[in-house]
């Protein structure tokens, strides 16, 4: 892949743009709260203080290294943040990426996580040559399988008991989408 400058990417309603570490506050804010950390199988809950800085941290390294791609989805009308998609795990010789998101509770079911996603694989699809996305949610998280239908992933599979979530062994739901057609 080329070497890559983080551009900022926007659709109607938004603006997805690299983190800042001035970020770091609302990311506590919104990836801390109980509802969003919990049906994910990456968001530490409790939320350690630190947390939010040294993953804002790591997004530079990750980006250079060319494995992974992560944007602050933002409101167009006032800036504030909303929430993150992160294109990870990419391979450059498979041309495959996983697909990673979460959005604050005070902004679900308005169809925000659907809008950035889309941006987020077209961007990867035309600037990273990603042709395969696979995305992946804890099989309780129905709110995670309706965002991956609804642009149109297809479901691959289910991992019985995969990840060792908070001391529970629980179900990964697959789901995969090929945009060689895009």
């Amino acid at each position: 892949m080329p070497h890559l400058i983080q551009p900022t990417l926007q659709t109607q309603r938004l603006i997805l743009r690299p983190f800042i570490p001035s970020d770091a506050e609302a990311v506590r804010q919104l990836a801390g709260d109980h509802r969003v950390a919990e049906p994910t199988a990456n968001i530490p809950h409790p939320y350690p203080h630190d947390a939010a800085d040294n993953w804002i941290a790591s997004h530079t390294e990750l980006l250079n290294a060319m494995t992974g791609v992560t944007f602050a989805v933002t409101s167009k009308d006032d800036g504030s943040l909303l929430g993150a998609v992160s294109l990870c795990r990419m391979s450059s010789v498979d041309q495959r990426a996983e697909l990673g998101y979460w959005i604050g509770f005070p902004h679900w079911s308005r169809g925000i996580c659907a809008e950035a996603v889309t941006a987020l694989i077209d961007f990867g699809h035309r600037e990273l040559q990603i042709t395969r996305v696979v995305g992946l949610c804890l099989a309780r998280n129905p709110g995670s399988a309706r965002v991956l239908q609804k642009v149109g992933f297809q479901a691959e599979g289910r991992w019985i008991k995969h990840v060792n979530h908070r001391g529970t062994f629980e179900d990964l739901l697959a789901f995969g989408l090929i945009l060689s057609g895009r």
